[in-house]
């Protein structure tokens, strides 16, 4: 009997830790992956360049595929709108950068799923 209360013990904790890593590994703002997409896809954003680079679309296919959830996937939209709305020295306005943010998706093969535009409602990506 008490190794049957041991192995039910056991089982639980395990399960627990389980829950505890996959909570873990939650889709938030601001991670390396997320700074290292931005890096390399800034040149086609800044309109320096006409397509982006294959490094930027592999960041930005790895960066999208942290967002697992629906849930996820929306804050990564409110991720991506906050930042590209953001005004910086020597970077073109929001104005500038939205069209292209919302271009480089469909130039590296990837399906559209939000937009940088503020008036997209992230809300509605599934």
């Amino acid at each position: 009997m008490a190794r049957i209360a041991y192995l039910m013990m056991l089982t639980v904790m395990v399960v627990g830790a389980f829950m505890m890593v996959e909570q873990g590994e939650a889709f938030t703002c601001g991670t390396s992956q997320q700074e290292r997409t931005k890096a390399l896809c800034d040149p086609f954003h800044r309109g320096e360049v006409q397509d982006p680079s294959a490094e930027c679309c592999s960041a930005l296919k790895a960066f999208r595929e942290m967002a697992k959830t629906r849930e996820e996937r929306r804050e990564l939209c409110r991720c991506v709108q906050e930042r590209a709305n953001r005004n910086r020295a020597g970077v073109p306005g929001p104005e500038g950068r939205i069209p292209k943010i919302d271009a480089l998706p469909g130039k590296c093969g990837l399906p559209f799923i939000y937009s940088a535009d503020r008036k997209f409602d992230c809300n509605t990506v599934n």
